[in-house]
């Protein structure tokens, strides 16, 4: 784990007061990066191999801490931000555990810190073609893979993406008998925001790489997020005051505040999206599993509760799911 200043040391940014106004206002305090002065010395196409052996390794490990039952998977869908590895991550971990060769697999790139709900929610329909069966989902993100040393006539969006980014892994199983000890799917939907392409991009070359997030990306998620989610929970009969727990992507600081904002929540209701950014920084595909994870910890919710999923990535997309234990 790197603290801030180490951060900032590490990519040339300590004597820039811009740099350091930003990386204090973020929200993050500490984050998971291989920011090595020998890493950071290889372009972007050197790092390709090491960052795609890392993926996997750190999968291996997420998967391993589940009760898997490996006779049992019949699906694994993976996903990851940026990726260049062929055979794709969910091949290579079905290769590894020795799953099904007949099991279905699938990757999603692209799709960032919006991917969970998607990513789930194909899992889900996969795995009703096969009665009894799991399935595997596998986040993953090596965010050090474009980050690169800052240079004064850098774009300010460059300092801000690098302020937040860090890498992280996570792991689920999903399935329908209805013997799990997780939450159930109630519903989930994905929503694209017309008109938010440029809002999210990934600005990369030879040498150099940066996630570039316009400034006005809070504004633009919350804006329309209250309608959603009404809307959303009222296709299944419930209000907002229906949900216990709220699961906010830790995107960076006025993310969380644009959806606690619009969704009229209390700070508490969102203390685990804060402390999960506060401790891993913005991971990413994994990002939203995290805050889950820490929720089923320390709430521990009980049967009948219902949690909401929510989650905002490239595109801008908007992921809701639905949660009742």
């Amino acid at each position: 784990m790197l603290s801030q200043e180490e951060v900032l040391e590490r990519l040339g940014l300590a004597d820039s007061e811009f740099a350091r106004g930003i990386f204090e206002r973020c929200g993050v305090h500490r984050r998971r990066l291989d920011l090595g002065p020998d890493f950071l010395a290889r372009p972007l196409q050197g790092r390709a191999t090491e960052i795609e052996d890392g993926l996997l390794e750190h999968s291996i490990r997420a998967v391993g801490e589940l009760p898997l039952d490996l006779s049992a998977v019949r699906v694994v869908v993976s996903a990851s931000l940026y990726t260049v590895g062929c055979p794709t991550l969910a091949q290579r971990l079905s290769e590894h555990f020795g799953l099904d060769p007949s099991a279905d697999k699938y990757h999603l790139s692209g799709v960032g810190c919006a991917s969970a709900v998607p990513i789930m929610r194909l899992a889900g329909q996969t795995l009703r073609e096969h009665p009894g069966g799991q399935a595997l989902v596998i986040a993953a993100d090596c965010m050090s893979g474009i980050l690169t040393q800052v240079a004064s006539d850098d774009p300010k969006a460059k300092v801000i993406g690098s302020a937040i980014f860090g890498d992280g892994c996570a792991a689920a199983l999903i399935s329908n008998d209805g013997s799990g000890e997780g939450p159930s799917i109630l519903a989930s939907q994905v929503h694209q925001i017309a008109g938010t392409l440029d809002a999210v991009t990934l600005a990369l070359s030879s040498e150099d790489g940066y996630l570039h997030l316009a400034r006005e990306l809070p504004d633009l998620a919350g804006a329309g997020i209250a309608d959603l989610v009404d809307e959303f929970l009222g296709d299944s009969g419930l209000h907002r005051s229906a949900i216990d727990h709220w699961i906010v992507h830790p995107g960076g600081r006025r993310i969380i505040e644009s959806v606690q904002d619009a969704l009229e929540l209390a700070r508490e209701d969102v203390t685990v999206s804060w402390d999960v950014l506060a401790e891993y920084g913005n991971v990413g595909t994994p990002s939203i599993f995290y805050v889950l994870r820490d929720t089923l910890e320390r709430n521990q919710p009980r049967p009948g509760e219902h949690a909401l999923m929510v989650t905002i990535g490239p595109g801008v997309t908007v992921g809701l799911m639905l949660l009742r234990w």
